[in-house]
């Protein structure tokens, strides 16, 4: 099959080069861009049965029922929710004197800041960048994308807006759109104008300080952080695999040709995807083509590497140019295709996913590296075919050039090492060493992997969720927020919103009305009940972490200024207040009408730490019991107004971004255990069927899994000593990405190590075949994982911290597997196997059949019938 594709490559180069460039130039005419077609986010991406979705379904169908019209309630929700939500949240903050904001402050934000914002809401459309040269004209309601803008000046809300020491206030910016929509870059963009303007700046009191922050401006951080690492990935990867390939050929042209093979093949890869995206075929988030990208470089370069190995021995070997590519094609054909065939087997199994986010991970890089692989098969040999002498420029060559003729090329770092026998002398080395003490250097290899390997297992739940976290800290929305968290309570940033469901709420009277119906009467009861509900939950408040809750009877809250707030008003505007807090906190309509209440946490911790995930569990607990005690309470009054038959029957569903960190960390928790066990189980498949070795076949599979555990435990090490008692845990992605790449990336090099085993056994014996093969694969293996390395690091180069840690994860794991792994501990346990160290063990450990009860290690040192000896030849000085 191989030998026929390369015969037909060879013959016909320009027709395959042709039809690549036909499929290239009509994706990139049809197919749309990637940000057409990427959505973002974190929690919707979580499986529909999760609890914060279930939870967001009772929100909208007791608060905004289909058919009715709620676009009053829908404006008093708003006003009720957290003040840095889904919007931009200025915060305007004096520091420098004790009392806080002057009059002066005040003044310039309701007569300076504020009419230059609402000037804004009229004239800024939806904007995917910044244009300074666009008119502000004025723009209709609906395609207005300032929906609102929210001050200290409402009277209504003002308490949530002033911090309670009075340094502070913010001005709540509501934008129409997710907090992770393109169109919201302009709006932010013309507010970041406005606070930097001279105009501003010159009327703003001295010491007076600004910050902005909210969901949408971490939002526009996130994109913006994905967009420049995406080009600094891309720009630095090709940089390393240029300056990788010269180093290793030192021949530009030869260099080049992996690079246009792999950038073509990585294209054709994402612009598909985004056609099928387009289609509905496929999911395609944003960033994807940053890990479908490093993956297909490294994997392609690698392949092409070898594609390339093959050819120029096939020269030096004297065989014509259409020759050498139909013999590189036939011989290593097979060979990539299987290695292929294990990395995308194994990296396919993230599609069983439950976060949806992996399932289009698993399938997009699958997919690329199939398109990486057919490119490398095809286009390379092409190409190689084309440029023909001039491949290894400024070697020109001639057809029919052997060794014999007395041509010797000029070679490049890693042939001038094979001609001084460098690679052979060290690996050499490596192999005489093994042979002399397998058990020893297995042992102490072991011993000093060990201990990286258990603090991964011992911190393996010491993961960051955050946003912020992964954002650099000099972004505008990580330092706003930390301002607002200097004068209001950490939780104010993300609010939990918990659900309380039971008949119980309606009172006697609506219990006999048709569902959907409300009274009077029933807005007393539950009033009384939400009074109840705090007296019940108020002592427990340090207990449970809570630093305020707004409910019914109290929508502004329970801090003192708060409640001062709400004395000062009369009668009309507290009567008004409560009608508000009616519908913001009650279901009013629909089938759920009277049977929800709304309970608002502010927690008195950072809602996206991870301790926040176990303090949100003791909290519904906390109000649960509360509840039914209050319930309990008035079933008891007289007349009792809750009927026995619904005490504890309260159902509790929480909103907010704690509940999605807990469904994400659960989600993800258990995809971890699932991936690992089906990648782990593919790969083992894959292997069993390449080297009929079940048990070897095992083995390697442990030692990718051990090599892991090494590397998870050192990256955790750097980024603690890195970031000292800062320190929030590793990005939660890093783990499962590290695993299934690593796992399937890294049997690559132990497939060809033990095919090349294989081969050797049959000439040279088992534990001979062992050391030869580990010394004639040293070179290119080597190579092929410092470039696959070098890949990966170009994910150093980002600005998310979540990827700059994968880079460093994924690179070292790479060198690790490829000069630790492969090279010691694959070697020294076939050696320790095949000398039957393992007792009666080694037939379950794979040991052949017929081998004598003891074959003496000596007998590998010396191959009198090899003539390039390449043990003899690690006698020899390296140098």
């Amino acid at each position: 099959m191989y030998d026929r594709l390369g015969d037909k490559v060879s013959r016909y180069p320009w027709v395959v080069v042709v039809a690549w460039a036909l499929i290239l130039g009509l994706l990139l005419w049809k197919a749309p861009r990637k940000d057409q077609v990427s959505k973002d986010g974190v929690f919707s991406f979580l499986p529909p049965y999760s609890q914060s979705l279930i939870a967001d379904g009772v929100y909208r169908k007791a608060f905004f029922p289909q058919g009715e019209d709620n676009e009053q309630a829908e404006e008093v929700q708003k006003d009720q929710e957290d003040p840095a939500g889904s919007s931009v949240v200025i915060v305007i903050r004096r520091t420098d004197i004790a009392s806080g904001l002057t009059d002066a402050d005040k003044e310039f934000v309701e007569r300076v800041l504020e009419p230059r914002l609402l000037q804004l809401k009229e004239t800024t459309p939806e904007g995917r960048s910044f244009d300074p040269s666009m008119a502000f004209a004025p723009v209709p309601d609906d395609k207005q994308r300032i929906k609102k803008i929210s001050s200290r000046t409402d009277s209504r809300i003002s308490p949530l807006l002033d911090s309670e020491d009075g340094k502070a206030t913010l001005i709540r910016i509501t934008l129409r759109g997710e907090f992770l929509d393109y169109g919201n870059m302009l709006a932010i963009a013309r507010i970041e104008e406005v606070l930097a303007s001279s105009d501003v700046q010159k009327q703003m009191p001295a010491g007076l300080q600004m910050a902005i922050s909210g969901s949408a401006t971490v939002g526009r951080d996130m994109l913006l952080a994905e967009a420049n690492s995406a080009r600094s990935t891309d720009h630095w990867t090709k940089l390393l695999v240029i300056a990788l390939l010269l180093l290793i050929y030192r021949a530009p042209i030869v260099a080049l040709i992996p690079l246009l093979t792999v950038g073509i093949a990585v294209t054709v890869a994402l612009r598909t995807l985004t056609w099928m995206a387009s289609e509905g075929w496929v999911g395609f988030f944003a960033g994807m083509n940053v890990y479908v990208t490093v993956v297909a470089y490294g994997a392609g370069v690698d392949y092409c590497l070898f594609l390339i190995a093959r050819f120029r021995e096939q020269l030096d070997h004297g065989s014509d140019y259409s020759e050498s590519i139909r013999k590189a094609v036939g011989f290593v054909g097979a060979a990539l295709t299987a290695s292929a065939a294990t990395s995308i087997c194994g990296i396919y199994m993230m599609t069983f996913a439950e976060f949806v986010k992996f399932q289009q991970a698993g399938f997009a890089i699958s997919f690329g590296m199939l398109i990486v692989l057919l490119c490398s098969l095809t286009l390379t040999p092409a190409l190689l075919r084309i440029v023909a002498r001039w491949a290894f420029w400024p070697d020109v060559r001639k057809e029919h050039v052997a060794r014999e003729a007395g041509w010797i090329p000029s070679p490049g770092l890693i042939e001038s090492l094979h001609e001084k026998g460098l690679f052979d002398r060290l690996w050499g080395v490596v192999a005489r060493a093994l042979a002399a003490r397998p058990g020893t250097i297995f042992v102490v290899t072991i011993g000093l992997m060990l201990p990286f390997a258990a603090l991964a297992i011992s911190w393996h739940d010491h993961l960051r969720y955050g946003l912020l976290t992964d954002l650099p800290q000099d972004d505008a929305s990580v330092r706003g927020a930390r301002a607002i968290q200097q004068h209001f309570p950490a939780g104010v940033t993300g609010t939990a919103i918990v659900l309380l469901k039971n008949e119980a709420f309606r009172s006697p009277d609506e219990r006999e009305l048709p569902a959907g119906k409300i009274s009077t009467e029933g807005l007393s009861h539950r009033v009384g009940i939400s009074r109840i509900l705090i007296e019940k939950l108020r002592p427990r408040f340090d207990e449970l972490g809570i630093k305020d809750v707004r409910v019914l009877h109290a929508p502004l809250g329970l801090m003192p200024h708060a409640q001062k707030h709400m004395r000062e008003q009369n009668r009309i505007i507290r009567r008004n207040s409560q009608t508000v807090a009616q519908r913001a906190y009650v279901s009013t309509s629909g089938p759920l009408a009277g049977t929800v209440m709304r309970v608002d946490l502010v927690f008195n911790i950072d809602p996206f730490e991870r301790s926040s995930i176990s303090q949100l569990g003791v909290a519904e607990e906390g109000v649960r019991k509360a509840m039914e005690e209050a319930l309990a309470e008035e079933a008891k009054a007289e007349p009792p107004t809750v009927p026995a038959d619904l005490l504890g029957k309260t159902e509790i569903y929480t909103l907010g971004p704690t509940a999605g960190i807990r469904d994400l960390k659960t989600t993800t928790d258990r995809d971890q255990i699932r991936i690992d066990l089906l990648v782990m189980l593919a790969v083992y498949l894959v292997l069993v069927a390449l080297l009929r070795q079940p048990a070897v076949s095992a083995y390697l599979i442990v030692t990718v899994v051990f090599s892991y555990l090494v590397t998870i435990g050192v990256t955790f090490l750097v980024w603690r000593i890195k970031e000292g008692a800062d320190f929030a845990g590793l990005d939660w992605k890093v783990p499962i990405f590290t695993f299934t790449l690593l796992t399937a990336l890294g049997e690559d090099y132990n497939i060809l190590l033990m095919a090349r085993v294989t081969e050797e056994q049959r000439k040279h014996g088992l534990i001979p075949g062992v050391l030869i093969a580990l010394t004639r694969t040293g070179g290119i293996i080597s190579s092929c994982g410092i470039i696959m390395a070098g890949t990966f690091c170009s994910l150093l180069t980002g600005t998310l911290g979540g990827m700059v840690q994968m880079g460093f994860a994924l690179a070292f794991g790479v060198l690790l597997d490829t000069f630790v792994v492969r090279p010691i501990l694959v070697p020294a346990y076939l050696i320790l196997l095949y000398s039957d160290r393992f007792g009666p063990l080694g037939r379950i450990l794979g040991k052949p059949k017929g081998l004598p009860p003891h074959t003496p290690i000596a007998d590998a040192m010396e191959d009198p019938d090899d003539p390039d000896n390449v043990l003899e030849s690690a006698d020899k000085p390296l140098i």
